[in-house]
C-alpha cells in the first residue's frame, strides 16, 4: 500500500508508524508553494492507495483541491492532525473499512486478529 502525506514539514515518527502498519510507500509533500510548486501543477501519482492530510498545515483551498482529486480518481482520503496516535487511528479506520484479510497489508499488520473479528 502506498500513502501520500500532505502537509507537515518533519515527518519521520509519523513516517516509523506507517512503515510499523504495513505500508510500503510513503511520499510527503509540505504544502507549501516554494518547495513542491502550485497545488494545480502538482497532481496525485497515480500509484497512491491513501491520502493523508495533516490538517495542521494545510490550507483550506489546498485541502478541498485533494480532496477533490482524490474523490475523482476513487483515492481513499484521512485527516489527521500531526499527532502520532490520531494518525494512526484515522490510517486503522480506513483499513478496517475496507479490510480485505488476504491484502499484503492486512497480512503484514500486527492488528490483523482485530480486523478478523470486526469483518465477521
Amino acid at each position: 500500500m502506498s500513502v501520500l502525506v500532505l502537509g507537515g514539514d518533519k515527518i519521520n515518527p509519523i513516517l516509523n508508524i506507517l512503515y510499523d502498519m504495513g505500508i510500503t510507500s510513503v511520499t510527503h509533500w509540505t504544502g507549501r508553494n516554494l518547495k513542491n510548486g502550485s497545488k494545480k501543477s502538482k497532481q496525485i501519482p497515480n500509484k497512491i492507495d491513501l491520502v493523508l492530510m495533516l490538517t495542521n498545515f494545510l490550507n483550506h483551498n489546498a485541502m478541498l483541491h485533494y480532496k477533490q482529486e482524490a474523490k475523482n480518481r476513487g483515492v481513499c482520503v484521512a485527516y489527521s492532525t500531526r499527532n502520532i496516535d490520531s494518525v494512526k487511528c484515522e490510517v486503522l479506520r480506513l483499513i478496517n473499512n475496507n479490510v480485505d484479510l488476504q491484502q499484503k497489508i492486512c497480512s503484514e499488520c500486527v492488528q490483523r486478529n482485530n480486523c478478523n473479528e470486526k469483518a465477521k
